[in-house]
């Protein structure tokens, strides 16, 4: 026990200072070091009272693909619910925590969590952290938290990775932000030696398995597709398609079609697989503006719509696209997303979002991730939500 504080009188104290245990800033009182009481924890600097979910930004998430239908997050928190979990967690596809996902390393903020591709239910984790007294960017987890000993980039990656995606042609590789393409075992694949630097924004590995993966740069034409060893796909222009910004992120079409979208500045484009815009689907982009954009998702339930981050002008929000770029009006988000109630500024404000994944138990429901308390005036999501095809909570 921290001196000067009894047990009895701490849930008392917190509660009294409600607005400061529950704010950022939290408040400096004594609390039991590292144990979970009823309606508080111990973040290790402030006792804080316990929220409806993560009690700080989610960064990223990810589906395990193991067939669990679990979920995978990484980001400030050191606590979910009444539960004490730092910076990395694994949840049941109710909600709850999975006590058997324990990391066993201070990742301090990672930024980025990707699943493997190979059924293992491991996952990779990224960012600017310490293993072993060493910094490294990038990092392989079991499906019990561990660190996986047999995937070491050492020395190649010692630098903050943003980016991470998983080569999609059985190899067991992945691709990290540069772009760089990393062997299985982390070691770096001499043999992949791209003529351009790009790739900070978005990685998207090709959907026909041949290796190939499309790319942002920060110049025209601001998006290129690469082949497996790093040379420029001439048979994909993505100059044709009037890109005239950076690209943020991008996702392939599950239609089968070898398609890609892409959104940016210029707002979300259909790209056909040869590089050209698919004239076919058209967003206005006079209602949602799409500035640095964190992600686009297409759904999996065969309408060819597509989710995406945009904000209007008074909140961040996740939108339906409909196949034809049209707005889908059946997905319903209200007031969208905010922060104490407050709504964000899309910039820098006080809330926002960061990422989104499509449920795998086939209902086609999805999560989003980021920093807010609020949805729709509806204060019962912290930092993380799942919501159905009409936009409404699941809970």
């Amino acid at each position: 026990m921290k001196p000067g504080l009894s047990g009895n009188i701490l849930p008392f104290l917190c509660i009294f200072f409600l607005a400061a245990c529950g704010s950022e800033g939290g408040v400096e009182v004594d609390c039991p070091d590292e144990e979970g009481g009823e309606d508080w924890f111990w973040t290790g600097k402030v006792c804080r009272l316990s929220t409806k979910g993560f009690n700080w930004d989610v960064h990223s998430i990810a589906p395990a693909l193991d067939s669990s239908d679990d979920l995978y997050a990484v980001g400030e928190f050191t606590a979910y619910k009444k539960n004490t979990v730092k910076y990395a967690a694994r949840l049941n596809n109710k909600g709850s925590l999975d006590g058997g996902f324990d990391s066993d390393s201070d990742f301090l903020s990672p930024q980025i969590i990707e699943p493997a591709r190979d059924g293992s239910g491991d996952v990779y984790i990224g960012g600017r952290f310490y293993i072993d007294s060493t910094i490294v960017g990038i990092a392989r987890l079991n499906l019990n938290g561990s660190l996986d000993k047999n995937f070491d980039a050492g020395t190649e990656v010692e630098r903050e990775v943003k980016t991470i995606a998983p080569a999609t042609d059985g190899s067991g590789d992945v691709y990290i932000d540069g772009p760089i393409r990393l062997n299985a075992n982390g070691s770096r694949d001499v043999n992949f030696n791209p003529v351009i630097k790009a790739g900070h924004n978005s990685i998207t590995p090709a959907a026909n398995g041949s290796g190939d993966i499309y790319v942002s740069r920060s110049v025209a034409p601001f998006f290129a597709r690469l082949n497996d060893d790093g040379s420029i796909d001439t048979g994909f222009d993505a100059g044709a398609s009037g890109l005239n910004g950076p690209v943020f992120e991008s996702a392939m079409a599950t239609d089968g079609s070898d398609d890609i979208y892409v959104v940016g500045n210029f707002g979300i484009v259909r790209l056909n697989s040869d590089g050209t815009r698919d004239t076919g689907f058209v967003v206005n982009s006079s209602v949602y503006q799409f500035q640095r954009g964190k992600f686009i998702l297409p759904a999996i339930d065969g309408s060819g719509d597509v989710y995406a981050h945009a904000a209007n002008t008074n909140n961040e929000d996740v939108i339906r696209v409909n196949d034809d770029g049209s707005i889908d009006t059946g997905f319903v988000i209200g007031e969208g997303f905010d922060y104490n109630g407050s709504f964000p500024t899309f910039i820098g404000g006080n809330g926002h979002l960061s990422d989104a994944a499509i449920t795998t138990d086939g209902s086609g429901d999805i999560y989003v991730a980021g920093k807010f308390t609020h949805y729709n005036s509806q204060s019962i999501v912290t930092n993380l939500v799942r919501l159905n095809t009409r936009g409404a909570i699941v809970k």
